[in-house]
């Protein structure tokens, strides 16, 4: 009867993995301008409602901490810092990491023209006089229009490497299935 059970047990783990996966989470970061987003996300794709975010400067310094809302996102003023670390806490104890490097957004569009911009050789066509705009503020502008514009592909491909089933996750499984052999071996033995 118990050897039955286990039979059925060891069928359903192997055939259904995607049930032990079902409530893994995810969570990604991005930059626009001096505001940072968090979106979390169980692996069946459906956000993490009202999860804690916490974020800690490389030192361990806890530099924010808040909510998500219903969607699973939040944001917040980027601090100034280089790299933070963003540990999202979901309902059931579930909890997933991320480390972000920050850009530095806090430094004004309009910065002072440098040495090197003063003896640059101006673009055909293009008078800074004219225009007002100098080569590093024009490249600050399209280097933020860029990174604005490609967010929903961040998200798709975040999105798509948790989907995945990682090399971790198939030793975790085989460590479950062996554990569990172990058990019923252990009691197994403890009946002779």
């Amino acid at each position: 009867m118990k050897a039955r059970f286990l039979f059925i047990t060891m069928f359903i783990i192997i055939v259904f993995p995607a049930m032990a996966l079902a409530h893994r989470v995810s969570v990604f970061a991005y930059q626009e301008g001096n505001k940072i987003t968090v979106e979390g996300f169980f692996s069946d794709g459906n956000p993490t409602k009202h999860a804690k975010v916490e974020a800690f400067d490389k030192n361990g310094k806890k530099c924010f901490s808040g909510q998500a809302n219903e969607k699973g996102t939040l944001s917040f003023e980027a601090p100034k810092v280089d790299t933070l670390k963003i540990v999202l806490r979901a309902s059931m104890g579930h909890r997933a990491e991320t480390v972000f490097h920050l850009k530095n957004a806090s430094a004004p569009a309009a910065a002072a023209t440098t040495k090197e911009e003063k003896s640059a050789v101006p673009v055909a066509g293009v008078s800074t006089a004219v225009s007002g705009i100098t080569e590093n503020q024009l490249k600050t502008i399209v280097h933020e229009e860029v990174a604005r514009a490609i967010q929903p592909v961040m998200r798709t491909l975040a999105r798509q490497q948790a989907e995945k089933i990682s090399f971790s996750d198939i030793i975790g499984g085989i460590g479950w299935i062996m554990g569990l052999m172990g058990i019923w071996m252990m009691l197994k033995a403890r009946k002779k």
